[in-house]
């Protein structure tokens, strides 16, 4: 397994994934014309997809599902409350493939399991991900950690976690009172203390892991930040060094990639 980021963030989110057996794009919230030529870089011709899975309806995760299922008649692989949400938006046929939190199916080579997460969207998930031995846990956009994806965690290779904001930058920011309550609220956005906590409890109780922070706000977040609560959070906790290979994923252009049997301990990154 090879684990793309195309983008993540606001303005838009995909994550490409490969094996020797096939490909999947995790959301497609970017127009297809450029899709098709950032996969095309990576070896991937759109139609030879196995799906797309799309984590919420939200135009910064599906603005280029539709449109990609239409023309190469690849399955959206969804909620049923997103995929309804979806066909309301765009009344052209598409093929979809339902599947409900907790359920699990097969895309080509990958086996796939819907993941329950907290947003203010039609039915959103997050997605665990196998293939052979290697697999990904996606969890973005959601205002808290479920304890499904606190379970899907466990043997995972790949940990794709929301740190969208810092609380602090937040609350005394330019924000308006209303946004800045939709993204604190359980159905709004993960802030860095909880995704560091999710991380230092998984890999405490696990063992060392890979990790991408991911979907950071433009406003109210860097990657500086992130990677500084994380230190500090790891060294309250008594460890010598980072108990996970960090890596923050950048908002609009491809930035990071995971190929199966890397490290997941970089005492270099601080």
């Amino acid at each position: 397994m090879t684990v793309y980021c195309l983008a993540s963030g606001s303005s838009g989110n995909s994550l490409l994934i490969t094996s020797d057996q096939g490909a999947l794009l995790v959301d497609a919230g970017i127009g297809v014309r450029t899709l098709k030529r950032w996969c095309g870089e990576r070896g991937v011709a759109l139609e030879n997809l196995s799906g797309i899975l799309v984590t919420h309806e939200h135009g910064d995760h599906s603005v280029g599902a539709v449109p990609l299922a239409v023309r190469y008649k690849v399955p959206i692989v969804a909620t049923p409350g997103t995929l309804a949400a979806l066909q309301a938006s765009d009344k052209r046929d598409f093929p979809v493939q339902p599947l409900s939190p907790g359920e699990e199916t097969g895309l080509g080579a990958f086996g796939t399991r819907a993941l329950l997460t907290t947003h203010d969207a039609a039915e959103p998930c997050g997605f665990r991900v196998d293939v052979g031995s290697a697999s990904l846990v996606y969890a973005t956009d959601t205002g808290s950690i479920t304890p499904e994806v606190r379970a899907a965690c466990c043997g995972a290779s790949l940990l794709v976690i929301e740190a969208n904001h810092d609380i602090h930058r937040l609350r005394f920011g330019s924000y308006s009172e209303h946004l800045k309550n939709r993204i604190l609220a359980r159905t709004g956005h993960l802030s860095n203390n909880a995704a560091a906590d999710l991380v230092l409890g998984h890999t405490l109780e696990h063992g060392p892991a890979a990790v991408w922070f991911a979907h950071l706000s433009e406003v109210n977040n860097t990657p500086g930040i992130v990677r500084a609560y994380w230190k500090r959070r790891w060294q309250e906790a008594g460890c010598a060094a980072s108990p996970a290979a960090v890596e923050i994923a950048i908002r609009d252009t491809p930035s990071l990639v995971w190929h199966q049997g890397a490290l997941a301990v970089q005492k270099s990154l601080f």
